[in-house]
C-alpha cells in the first residue's frame, strides 16, 4: 500500500499523539490472533472496529464503537446490525479498505480488526493499539472471546455465551423431531450459486442445533464451492434449503429468479417439498458473530416450522 506524502505526515502526527496518549493511559496486556502480546488501554473509551464480527461483538458487549466499516458487499453496516448500532457510529470505508484519514480523525484508543494485509496492519498500529481478533476458519466464539478480552469485557462475554447455550438447548428441544435432517446452505452470486462448506459460521450453528449438512457440502478449508452451472443444481439439494444473497436486489437476485424457473431447480427435493426459504446472505455467509448466531437459530426454527412443508421421508 503506497501512502501519499500528506497522508504520511498525518500518520506521523498520529504516531506522536498516540505515543503521548499511551504515556497517559493505564494499559493491560492481551494476546492477539497472531499470538503477539501487546499493550491496550485497560478501559478503552474510543474503540474502532474494522470487521463485521468485531462490530457484532462490540454491540453485544455494550460497546458503541466510534467507527466501523460497511458490511461485505454492502453500502451500509451489515443489515442485521442496523437496528442495533447507534447512528453516531462513523463509517470509515469498506471492509479491508478503510479511509485512514477518516480513521485518524476519530482518535481511536483501540482498533479491532480481522485478518488483514500486513501493510495495512502496520499503518493501523501507528494510529492506535491494534488487535487482530481472528483468522478465517476460527470459531466465532473464539473470536468473540478474543474481542471481549481486548475490550476488557470478559464477564459480559461469559454471560452472553451462557445465554446462547440456553437458547441452543431450547432450539434443540423444539426441533427434536428434526434432529439429523440435512440443511443445504446456498449463497447466490451473479455468476451462479455456491454452497457453503462445513467449516463456515452458519454451518457451525446449524450443526450445534442437532442438524446436519449434506455430505458433499462439507468441502475443504475454503468458505464455499465454486459457482455451479445450471446443470449442477442437484448439488444444492438437501432435506432443507436456505438461499441467501448479499443484497436484496441486483444481478444475484435476478439470476436466482431466472434459475427458479428451470426444470433442474424445480426438481430439487427441497423445492418440491416446499422445504426452502430465503435468508439474509450478508449474515448467513459471513464470518458470523454472537447476534448473527442468534439470528441463524431464529431463521432455522422458522424454516422448519413452515406449515406447507412436506414431511421428510427417510
Amino acid at each position: 500500500m503506497k501512502i501519499a506524502s500528506p497522508l504520511a505526515a498525518v500518520l506521523m502526527l498520529a504516531s506522536l499523539v498516540g505515543f503521548q496518549a499511551k504515556a497517559d493511559t493505564e494499559t493491560r496486556q492481551v494476546t492477539d490472533a497472531d499470538g503477539k502480546t501487546l499493550a491496550v488501554p485497560a478501559q478503552p473509551k474510543r474503540v474502532l472496529v474494522l470487521s463485521e464480527i468485531d462490530l457484532d461483538s462490540a454491540l453485544t458487549l455494550g460497546v458503541q464503537p466510534v467507527g466501523t466499516v460497511n458490511g461485505r458487499g454492502q453500502p451500509t453496516l451489515p443489515r442485521y446490525l442496523l437496528d442495533k448500532a447507534g447512528k453516531e457510529i462513523a463509517v470509515v470505508g469498506d471492509l479491508d479498505n478503510p479511509n485512514l484519514e477518516k480513521l485518524i480523525d476519530l482518535e481511536p484508543d483501540l482498533i479491532l480488526t480481522g485478518q488483514t494485509k500486513p501493510e495495512l496492519l502496520a499503518l493501523l498500529k501507528e494510529i492506535a493499539p491494534t488487535v487482530v481478533t481472528g483468522h478465517w476458519g476460527e470459531s466465532w466464539k473464539t473470536i468473540f472471546e478474543r474481542s471481549a478480552n481486548a475490550m476488557n469485557r470478559e464477564a459480559e462475554a461469559k454471560a452472553f455465551l451462557a445465554r446462547y447455550d440456553a437458547r441452543l438447548a431450547e432450539a434443540r428441544s423444539k426441533l427434536a423431531s428434526h434432529q439429523g435432517e440435512q440443511v443445504s446452505i446456498v449463497r447466490w452470486n451473479p455468476k451462479g450459486p455456491s454452497y457453503m462448506h462445513g467449516g463456515t459460521f452458519a454451518s457451525s450453528v446449524v450443526t450445534e442445533m442437532g442438524l446436519a449438512r449434506p455430505a458433499h457440502q462439507i468441502g475443504d478449508k475454503t468458505p464455499h464451492s465454486p459457482a455451479l452451472s445450471l446443470e449442477s443444481l442437484n448439488l444444492l439439494d438437501g432435506d432443507w434449503l436456505v438461499i441467501g444473497t448479499l443484497s436484496t436486489s441486483g444481478d444475484a437476485v435476478d439470476a436466482m429468479k431466472q434459475a427458479e424457473q428451470t426444470p433442474a431447480f424445480q426438481q430439487l427435493t427441497a423445492i418440491k417439498g416446499k422445504r426452502f426459504g430465503a435468508v439474509d446472505g450478508s449474515l448467513w455467509t459471513s464470518t458470523g458473530g454472537p447476534q448473527a448466531a442468534l439470528e441463524v437459530i431464529d431463521d432455522v426454527e422458522r424454516l422448519l416450522a413452515k406449515p406447507d412443508a412436506a414431511p421428510i421421508t427417510q
